[in-house]
């Protein structure tokens, strides 16, 4: 078993990963904001929006959407765009259906989270519906999944560490010499500092993106190039390392509480899911890396948090900042999660269809980890 054993199994097309996004807002027919609904096939959302920036003359900073949809999907989600003209628009590969306004934006987070269509191939069905039939009595370890990760599958340090550490020159590089193709990666790598051929190589960049590397060649400030990109990425950088030790304290919860098994993931290492359930699983809380967590009343909690500060030397650092972002912000996450009207719609010979609904924040690859490497174990449920 390796890292990306799960990205075999999925998204061989993209309509094998639909996700519709739910959500309950209170439009009416006039408001300072117009809402609308984004359909989108094998796009990423953020490259989508750059588009409609560019047919709307609108800056980003004024879209709202409640969270980053998969590329590689056919996903269904809503955006809010300030003074947005009540009209649809379309391009290569997403439409964009204006549906009414608001008095406020779309605030990250804000959906109630999302319906998934998910077809699973190469799969042992019968070992796979028994880790579903856990799921759906037990629920499953809420790790921040993947695209959680996006800026650092294929870094050698955390891009938000990097950054932390006044390290602009490193993280700039760390970010745009990603991809998954080795050989891509090699050539941007190869061809860092030479922006002429780099940009050559880089097709692959934003608009914005591409602006921020010409301005690096001209001025030779990483700082600067730094702040030139969009504020969504810079808060990617931070997001992706503060998740990363959220679910390192996880991890160690887990291993410390209950029978588990582990499952290689795209960063850090393993994950460790349980097989054996402990009702105090259910309803425990973890806080986010911050000032406020290391007085967390949870004592269990706190000692592993202390211990995550100090193998990455934060304890002096919990209160930076990144050119005015707060790196560490203060807030708290379900150690377990459990998915809604759970199902499956569809089996045949080694590949199976599953519905299923996960709250805002929740990951169905995450999920799917959990199904595909189950472990039975001879556990007993403990109350």
């Amino acid at each position: 078993m390796h890292k990306n054993q799960l990205k075999e199994k999925i998204k061989r097309k993209p309509e094998d990963f639909i996700v519709k996004e739910i959500a309950d807002f209170n439009l009416k027919d006039k408001g300072e904001f117009s809402y609308y609904i984004l359909e989108k096939i094998n796009r990423n959302t953020l490259d989508v929006l750059e588009e409609v920036q560019e047919k709307t003359g609108i800056p980003l900073f004024e879209f709202g959407f409640s969270g980053l949809k998969d590329k590689r999907a056919k996903t269904h989600q809503f955006i809010s765009i300030k003074n947005g003209p009540p009209r649809n628009f379309s391009g290569k590969g997403w439409k964009l259906k204006y549906i009414g306004k608001a008095e406020k934006g779309i605030e990250i987070g804000e959906a109630k989270g999302n319906l998934f269509i998910i077809k699973i191939h190469d799969v042992d069905t019968a070992r796979f519906e028994e880790g579903l039939y856990f799921i759906k009595e037990y629920g499953f370890a809420n790790y921040f999944g993947e695209q959680r990760f996006s800026c650092d599958i294929y870094s050698h340090t955390p891009i938000g560490k990097l950054l932390i550490e006044g390290r602009f020159q490193d993280a700039l590089k760390e970010y745009y010499t990603q991809s998954p193709n080795f050989f891509i990666r090699r050539n941007l790598k190869k061809y860092w500092g030479k922006w002429n051929l780099f940009l050559q190589h880089a097709k692959h960049l934003s608009r914005r993106e591409r602006a921020a590397i010409r301005d690096l060649a001209k001025h030779k400030d990483y700082r600067r190039a730094f702040r030139m990109l969009p504020k969504n990425i810079k808060l990617m950088f931070l997001f992706s390392y503060q998740s990363m030790l959220w679910n390192r304290i996880l991890k160690r919860i887990i291993k410390k509480k209950t029978a588990h098994f582990k499952v290689p993931f795209v960063v850090d290492g393993y994950l460790y899911f349980y097989n054996e359930y402990k009702e105090v699983l259910k309803d425990l809380e973890i806080p986010y890396i911050s000032r406020e967590a290391v007085s967390w009343q949870d004592k269990e909690i706190k000692e592993e948090i202390v211990k995550v500060i100090d193998e990455e030397n934060l304890m002096e650092k919990l209160d930076s900042q990144v050119e005015g972002l707060l790196v560490f912000s203060p807030g708290k996450r379900k150690a377990v999660t459990f998915p809604g009207n759970l199902k499956v719609l569809e089996r045949g010979r080694g590949w199976i269809k599953i519905k299923f609904f996960l709250p805002s924040g929740s990951y169905a690859t995450i999920l799917l980890r959990k199904a595909l490497y189950f472990t039975p174990s001879p556990y007993r449920c403990h109350t």
